[in-house]
């Protein structure tokens, strides 16, 4: 499975941020909500004090804390898988919880409309064929070397002025190291920094 987008924040050059829902994913979600999760406990014998005799054992059991469901997002557009998508196409990403599930989706929508993504280079990652995975800090570092490159030409204004986010989702080890189905594919994106949605091409806009 590809990993999950990252992000850069405008105005604050060198910030990395996480961005949530990327690809169409089901997880199980354990250990959230209070904070505490509880082992099960060692299961030892006592002598009892007078008698000499194995005294009673006891058991913690494991707590695993529900998550509240969350109501389904009005979601629009076609779900899709982002390594799919071209450059020039725009996404919306939702997640909600359903029955301690973490449900994520990304889909496809015009960007002469509202969307909060908007792709704007696709490149490849230049190793060699056969080559090892270069390693987690590589495959970022060359993608947010790439990304930000690109982002003063198409927005028209240089990343540390603009108001926009810069994200960026790369292959997984196991899509790049495939004997067969090998993915190299890198993605670069823009987003507002308040969240809050695109209307229309972020192409030129000096935003």
């Amino acid at each position: 499975m590809p990993d999950a987008p990252c992000c850069l924040l405008g105005r604050l050059p060198g910030h990395l941020l996480g961005l949530a829902g990327v690809l169409i994913l089901l997880t199980s979600v354990v250990g959230c909500g209070s904070g505490t999760d509880l082992g099960t406990a060692d299961t030892r014998d006592e002598e009892a004090a007078d008698d000499g005799q194995v005294g009673a054992t006891t058991t913690m059991v494991e707590v695993r804390p529900s998550l509240a469901d969350d109501e389904i997002p009005d979601w629009v557009g076609e779900v899709v898988n982002l390594h799919d998508l071209e450059s020039g196409a725009c996404f919306n990403s939702y997640a909600w919880v359903k029955d301690d599930r973490q449900v994520a989706i990304d889909t496809r929508v015009p960007c002469g409309g509202p969307h909060q993504h908007e792709i704007y280079l696709r490149t490849v990652h230049p190793a060699r064929p056969g080559a090892p995975w270069p390693g987690d800090q590589e495959m970022e570092a060359y993608a947010r070397t790439e990304c930000y490159a690109a982002f003063a030409d198409f927005v028209g204004i240089i990343f540390e002025l603009s108001e926009l986010k810069l994200g960026y989702l790369t292959p997984s080890r196991t899509d790049f190291e495939h004997d067969r189905a090998v993915f190299r594919g890198i993605h670069c994106f823009v987003h507002r920094s308040d969240d809050t949605d695109l209307v229309g091409t972020a192409a030129g806009s000096r935003l």
